[in-house]
């Protein structure tokens, strides 16, 4: 058993010559860099723009070393581009053991010091933390603590969630004062709390079932959502919980991994456990009023499936029976103005090196919570990055005035780049600009493939 324990313990903590494996990775606030954590440390990327595509320079490789012995980064946050970082270790015991305690308390890591800086602790096992200059998040499954940032930390709230095992939550970049979204007591109902007054706060129902993915974009105006279920996710302005947009990926279901808005808001991103990336369009003039105060209103003002007068008696029965026709219909129309009203994907992007919608590669440890790719847009162009765990970053280019009517656009591949490999020598490749990819994978739209019409 001693023998056995300690071959564990050899093939878990990652030293110098063994393979380093993928546990978590997030971008920063402004989409300049991205972290990941691993199974021997973290290391820090920084996206830097061209004008044809973006480079990607590996800045900071904290693994092996003091502060990392035996440790697994099981969690990471970055404050834009300083030497702040907020994660969760999970460090290792000689038999092989996970430490008691090690995943309830957030460590904020100064690089300039390099060492733990301050710590966060509570009863509960930690499943996520964000970083923001005024605040930091501390998520575990049934409780939010908010503290304040800076030198003195101190918590400032406490908020009680449903079920939250995917450690849901984020915070509005430019809010003043600062916003956080986050799962409410109630299954598929999201809260908003702006700022530190309890009062500041309010709760509506987004979906029926649970929530897999949430986005906000950078002012905290607006917030994008998805369900367990995958196949839709919605788009609600945050002051009064209206929702404005159901944005359709498929009719299959999927899980959502990543939701991410434009920085002038007219662009929602999604991706999911497929080999589909979409893109949807955000245009005010199709954003929904109320849709059950205007079903109320047709059902009112409508002649054709509004109340009808008393039949008379000598047509009661032929009437009656169109009546419960008439209604079932009614009913029908209704069930479907939802599915007839959601939108389109506006672009899709089909990742390559996909076996049936999963990658040749994986770079994730076993212990990894990464369920798909995440999601960023280009600055200033027309660009979408793709982050895997498949060790590559993709970037692959759209059209901002094409015409949905001839069908959603298939975004244009622009490069690909090795970012992460398991070998503990890796370093970035430079970028492959030229990748044939092929219809293929998990087929998520109602159309036929090419290679599938007769």
């Amino acid at each position: 058993m001693a023998e056995e324990a300690a071959s564990k313990a050899a093939v878990s903590l990652a030293g110098p010559r063994e393979n380093v494996y993928l546990l978590t990775y997030s971008f920063n606030q402004d989409f300049s860099c991205f972290v990941c954590g691993t199974t021997a440390g973290f290391r820090v990327f920084a996206l830097e723009d061209n004008a044809k595509s973006s480079t990607i320079s590996e800045k900071l490789r904290r693994e092996h070393s003091p502060g990392f012995t035996h440790s697994s980064v099981m969690l990471i946050s970055m404050l834009f581009k300083s030497a702040i970082f907020a994660m969760v270790n999970q460090t290792l015991e000689p038999q092989g053991e996970p430490a008691p305690g090690c995943m309830n308390k957030v460590q904020v890591w100064d690089e300039r010091k390099q060492k733990v800086i301050a710590e966060l602790r509570c009863r509960n096992e930690v499943k996520g933390v964000c970083l923001h200059k005024d605040v930091i998040v501390m998520v575990c499954e049934y409780v939010i603590y908010v503290y304040t940032s800076g030198e003195h930390l101190k918590v400032i709230l406490h908020l009680d969630t449903g079920s939250n095992k995917l450690g849901l939550c984020v915070v509005a970049v430019d809010s003043n004062p600062w916003l956080l979204c986050c799962p409410a007591q109630n299954k598929g109902a999201v809260r908003i709390q702006a700022g530190q007054d309890a009062g500041a706060t309010h709760v509506f129902q987004a979906h029926q079932s649970g929530l897999a993915a949430l986005a906000l974009n950078s002012s905290g105006s607006l917030l994008a959502t998805a369900s367990e279920s995958g196949t839709v996710a919605k788009v609600f302005r945050t002051s009064d919980g209206q929702a404005l947009y159901r944005l359709r990926r498929s009719t299959r279901s999927a899980v959502i991994s990543s939701l991410a808005f434009r920085s002038d808001d007219n662009f929602l991103a999604m991706a999911s456990s497929s080999a589909t990336v979409h893109i949807f369009k955000l245009d005010s003039s199709t954003a929904e009023v109320d849709t059950d105060k205007a079903d109320k209103d047709k059902e009112n003002s409508s002649p054709a499936f509004g109340p009808q007068d008393p039949p008379r008696s000598s047509l009661s029965g032929t009437l009656s029976a169109l009546h419960t026709l008439q209604s079932k219909a009614t009913e029908a129309v209704r069930s479907l103005t939802p599915y007839l009203a959601d939108l389109r994907s506006f672009g899709q992007f089909r990742l390559p090196d996909m076996d049936g919608g999963q990658p040749a590669v994986d770079t994730r440890s076993k212990q990894s919570k990464i369920t798909g790719p995440i999601l960023a847009f280009h600055k200033t162009e027309p660009r979408l990055y793709v982050l895997h765990f498949n060790g590559f970053l993709y970037e692959c280019s759209f059209q901002p005035d094409y015409d949905l009517s001839r069908g959603a656009q298939e975004c244009g591949f622009v490069a690909a780049t090795t970012w992460f490999a398991t070998r503990p020598d890796f370093k970035v490749s430079a970028p492959i600009t030229e990748l044939k990819t092929e219809p293929g994978g998990e087929n998520e739209g109602d159309e036929a493939e090419e290679w599938q019409l007769l």
